[in-house]
């Protein structure tokens, strides 16, 4: 049980590392491609703190919860959240970063279900 929980939390906290560099990346590309950022001021970085702590602690609960309906409930709950959040002031970062929360999010249950079928059997 104790491995099941701690591939569980290993495979999420790897999520949280993929969101920060691939939070990263995106900014970096845009700059790339488009220039500077629209917005000026710290009001968006803290926005995207925000999305961070939540995505954070939506992927902790996410690993502590057993397997079953919930897990694709609530990551789709977070992309809609992160849209929902986002969306009035940033189009693009909203799209961006719902489709980062809610898919790196799956994307670590199911490494994570895979995780656990490798140390079960």
């Amino acid at each position: 049980m104790k491995k099941l929980l701690m591939a569980g939390l290993g495979a999420h906290a790897l999520g949280c590392l993929l969101f920060i560099g691939l939070s990263w990346l995106g900014f970096f590309l845009y700059t790339q491609l488009f220039g500077s950022l629209g917005s000026r001021g710290v009001a968006g970085g803290l926005a995207l703190l925000l999305v961070f702590y939540v995505y954070a602690g939506t992927n902790l609960l996410l690993a502590l919860l057993p397997s079953g309906r919930w897990k694709p409930v609530l990551c789709a709950l977070l992309g809609a959240a992160v849209l929902a959040y986002l969306l009035p002031q940033h189009p693009l970062r909203a799209i961006y970063f719902s489709v980062l929360a809610g898919g790196l999010s799956w994307l670590a249950v199911l490494a994570s279900a895979r995780l656990s079928g490798y140390l079960r059997g």
